[in-house]
């Protein structure tokens, strides 16, 4: 109980999010398939945006939900490990995500579009270019990485941890700066980093904003 509430005191991120009800079905599949595709997650439905908790009424049907979700709205179906849990009274709905070995997974959209999310800072995107590559090779060993890349790789999580904006602040020109080496370098290290799926992506150009995976 003390790991879930000091869970929440740090706020939602890559790995946490929280609803105080369960969202419409494609918001909650979207972020289902984004912990999925990134590095695992934990939903937590009857918790409000300020992080208190409230409870939700029917936590056995919330599960249900979450089950069928998983399974008719991403593919391939996603397993699920759900837990009702008490809470100093009011009950809520821990929804575990798992990493998985079967990604890339997709959001399944109405008139049969799919359409393969990650996890960005707190917020749920569409994988594209590198990031996508990433995705679909499912690589995530850190050796053979030269010097330079593994310092990308401390900085970004660096920057994840100490960044206040909602979408991250962790660009090439902010670490060609910082590590005082050529932009074009730089850049290289960050593509062949997002490609290994070790970095997630957003935006484009200058203004491309990278994440830990």
């Amino acid at each position: 109980m003390q790991d879930l509430q000091s869970c929440i005191r740090r706020g939602e991120g890559v790995r946490l999010e929280w609803k105080r009800i369960l969202p419409r079905e494609e918001r909650a599949a979207r972020t289902l398939c984004a912990f999925a595709n990134t590095r695992g997650g934990l939903l937590l439905v009857g918790v409000t945006d300020r992080g208190k908790v409230h409870g939700v009424h029917h936590p056995e049907e919330v599960c249900a939900t979450l089950l069928r979700i998983a399974r008719h709205n991403i593919d391939p179906p996603l397993p699920l490990e759900l837990q009702v849990l008490e809470v100093g009274g009011p009950r809520i709905v821990a929804c575990s995500v798992p990493w998985s070995k079967d990604r890339p997974h997709a959001l399944l959209a109405e008139g049969g579009e799919r359409q393969i999310l990650v996890r960005v800072g707190s917020s749920n995107q569409p994988a594209d270019g590198p990031t996508l590559r990433g995705v679909k090779a499912a690589r995530r060993s850190t050796r053979g990485l030269g010097e330079l890349e593994r310092k990308v790789l401390e900085w970004v999580s660096a920057q994840a941890r100490s960044s206040q904006h909602p979408g991250g602040t962790a660009s090439v020109a902010r670490f060609a700066q910082s590590a005082n080496v050529g932009e074009a370098r730089a850049r290289r290290s960050f593509v062949r980093l997002e490609t290994l799926g070790l970095l997630v992506g957003h935006g484009a150009g200058r203004a491309r904003i990278y994440h830990p995976a």
